[in-house]
């Protein structure tokens, strides 16, 4: 007799990049563009992170210097703040909350002539804002949003809102109003195509719907 919910075959163990999470077929790690910012970028992950194909923030750290990623939550790697205290450094914390002001081109200038870092918390929303409470260094720095107008772009997690974007987006959107709309483009490119080889794993898109979206992301991308 046939079982009437029989069990789905589990499905093999793919080989998977772990930087840009996709299947090692799809690895496109070789053609990702490597930008040179005036801001420094500090990403205080979670370390659930580490286990998310949907993670965003190796992404940033591939295609942006300098960046640095600083662990938080895990039991094995205790948390370190000796990068929130470099002498000379203005420190901003890029998190939407009551108290914050929009980011502006003038942030990549510190008033004592020194450096500017922008800290990211690179979690799930609930964890990001756990984080953003928890973390006693944070309590000290100013805390800027983005524009809220924007619809997030990355397709692979729920967004609480326009304001919400995902790590990699985040800082996208950052350049381009500190850097500017050129200086971000090729960053734009590298999440689009990412994120399409991602939701053809998922099974959302088949492969010729696929190869539509990146043959050209792909072409435009090795141009550079």
């Amino acid at each position: 007799m046939l079982r009437r919910n029989p069990k789905k075959p589990k499905k093999e163990n793919i080989p998977t990049c772990g930087v840009c999470g996709l299947w090692d077929q799809f690895c496109v790690c070789e053609i990702l563009p490597r930008k040179t910012s005036r801001i420094e970028f500090l990403l205080i992950q979670h370390s659930s992170e580490l286990l998310r194909q949907s993670n965003t923030g190796r992404l940033v750290e591939k295609m942006i210097e300098p960046c640095e990623i600083i662990p938080w939550g895990s039991p094995d790697v205790p948390f370190s703040a000796e990068s929130l205290k470099k002498p000379g450094t203005r420190y901003l914390v890029l998190y939407p909350r009551s108290d914050t002001r929009l980011l502006e081109p003038a942030d990549l200038q510190s008033p004592g002539g020194g450096k500017t870092s922008l800290v990211l918390l690179d979690a799930t929303w609930a964890q990001a804002k756990s984080m953003s409470r928890r973390i006693g260094e944070l309590q000290d720095f100013p805390f800027v949003s983005l524009p809220q107008g924007e619809a997030p772009r990355w397709k692979l997690r729920r967004s609480p809102g326009p304001g919400y974007c995902c790590t990699l987006e985040a800082v996208i959107r950052t350049l381009a109003i500190i850097e500017g709309a050129d200086f971000a483009a090729p960053l734009e490119l590298a999440l689009e195509l990412v994120m399409t080889h991602s939701l053809h794993m998922r099974g959302k898109l088949n492969k010729t719907e696929m190869e539509d979206i990146c043959l050209p992301i792909i072409e435009g991308l090795r141009s550079l």
